[in-house]
């Protein structure tokens, strides 16, 4: 069984939560794109963990993880993850592998970035400033370097060299610590490997490809060019891979209501008092940054839009318990752009002047109540796609099969 677990929208849908619970049924859990900009938060219970950039398996169980090609590799965050899950009794060392195609963030990336985002000043994407953007950049420039690159030091230093006389001429940008993260490869060199090392392996077991951020921010198709430096889509899992692959499944995740970090369009965003109870009421503060995330009731048309280009066929809703209570409960249905009535848009470009034309459904007092079944069923029919889960609370194990 191949399946891909991936965001419906602007990411923080709790793919971490819904891809550790699922993770029992399979043998690998497998990132395919991003970088430590992802905060998959998983509450235990007894204990939390937030992954940045390990996949997020069960890590009580004997369950085994995979860092393709397409990720972007922070050698200093993903040596603090494995230590600290070290330090609270998880070893992991046999059960995480990297493939050495990975790119590096490097410290100037990380510098590059900031730099950019302070120059774009009131046209600021709200990037997280964690180098991703610029890494992705350098591999596009071929200048980049790979987890490979660091079998042969003296190459590895000349390249280095290389990089950063670029990035001093065309940014005013210094830097030359090297040893430092070549001491940050020697902490993790046992858990690389090549692709073709680990392709028959992954072949030959049940794999959870987990996505990062959500369809809504992917480089392509989303609201662009407020959005992530790579492939959030389902479409993601090939070219991180680096081959072939076949999917069985397709698990969307998605709020009952919306969230964003950072700038960028947002139709059914909530202002004021009530934006502010429903961040209170979800904890919406970003994992990474810590930002407060903007708030938003659940929008249809992107909705359909995230299902059409993602070859979705089956949603995991997340979040419900935190609308329980509310006297009323809206949903964007249709936009008006131009005077046009919209259901799902054809390209994201004009969003940003839409008018949304709401739904209102009685509130829940819980997720047994009536009016929360009609709530998702009105969302399957609209979408054409089915629920199969529904999360009622933040720890992994809260979540009701349907």
């Amino acid at each position: 069984m191949k399946t891909v677990c991936f965001g419906l929208q602007w990411g923080d849908e709790g793919k971490g939560k819904v891809t550790t619970y699922l993770s029992k049924d399979y043998d690998y859990i497998v990132r395919y794109s991003g970088g430590s900009n992802a905060g998959h938060t998983v509450e235990y219970g007894d204990f939390k963990l937030i992954h940045h950039l390990i996949p997020s398996f069960d890590i009580r169980k004997d369950i085994k993880g995979y860092i393709s090609n397409g990720v972007v590799v922070d050698l200093e965050v993903l040596n603090k993850e494995i230590e600290e899950l070290r330090k609270m009794g998880f070893d992991i060392s046999q059960r995480l592998w990297i493939s050495k195609l990975a790119h590096v963030v490097l410290p100037i990336h990380k510098i590059l970035d900031e730099k950019m985002e302070l120059s774009r000043g009131e046209r600021a994407v709200g990037t997280t400033k964690r180098g991703i953007g610029p890494a992705y950049a350098d591999r596009v420039h071929r200048i980049g370097i790979r987890l490979a690159d660091f079998e042969n030091i003296d190459e590895l230093r000349e390249k280095l060299l290389t990089i950063t006389a670029l990035y001093k001429e065309l940014y005013s940008i210094e830097w030359e610590e090297y040893d430092e993260v070549i001491e940050q490869y020697e902490d993790m060199s046992s858990l690389i490997v090549s692709p073709l090392e680990i392709k028959t392996e992954l072949e030959n077991s049940n794999v959870i490809f987990e996505g990062t951020q959500g369809v809504l921010l992917d480089i392509d198709m989303g609201t662009y060019p407020y959005v992530t430096g790579t492939f959030c889509n389902t479409t993601g899992v090939e070219s991180g891979l680096g081959y072939v692959t076949k999917l069985d499944k397709r698990i969307g995740i998605f709020k009952a209501y919306v969230t964003r970090v950072g700038e960028g369009p947002f139709p059914t965003e909530l202002f004021g008092d009530e934006g502010e109870m429903l961040r209170k009421a979800g904890k919406e503060y970003g994992a990474t940054t810590g930002r407060p995330r903007r708030c938003g009731w659940l929008d249809l048309p992107l909705l359909k839009y995230a299902i059409e280009i993602s070859g979705c066929d089956e949603m995991i809703m997340t979040k419900a318990d935190v609308l329980s209570g509310m006297e009323k409960v809206k949903v964007g249905v249709r936009y008006d752009i131009d005077g046009k009535k919209v259901e799902m848009p054809s390209e994201l470009s004009n969003i940003g002047r839409s008018q949304v034309e709401y739904v209102e459904f009685n509130g829940w007092k819980n997720l047994e109540d009536k009016e929360f079944d009609h709530f998702t069923k009105f969302i399957e029919s609209e979408t054409g796609v089915k629920i199969t889960y529904i999360s009622t609370g933040a720890r992994v194990d809260q979540i009701t099969k349907m």
